[in-house]
């Protein structure tokens, strides 16, 4: 999760964050990662222990299938979920567009 690190008053004007600028002000700086001079959010960390792993203890794939069931890769679960990894509101272990390989 990535916010900023006061609050912003929104009024009746639309606030915006910048959070590709590498002096935004954030909560907790280790969600972005610096890429040639514009943060990026660091994707696929699904465990929460700071790496992003596709095999062995701990990988980040696991809770990807675990979320839609374990025993159909093929299924998918609609929502917004810690699993959601490419934020596109489905969690999908296999097939175009899934959640185990975003780039």
């Amino acid at each position: 999760m990535l916010s900023s690190s006061t609050p912003i008053a929104y009024g009746d004007a639309i606030a915006s964050v910048d959070f590709t600028l590498p002096g935004a002000q954030v909560y907790d700086n280790d969600a972005r990662k610096n890429v040639s001079g514009v943060m990026v959010l660091a994707a696929g960390d699904v465990t929460f222990d700071h790496s992003v792993k596709y095999a062995g203890g701990n990988n980040d794939r696991d809770p990807i299938l675990t979320r839609i069931g374990v025993t159909v890769p093929t299924a998918t679960v609609s929502g917004y979920w810690l699993e959601d990894v490419n934020l596109d509101g489905v969690v999908k272990y296999a097939g175009s567009s899934n959640d185990v390989i975003a780039y």
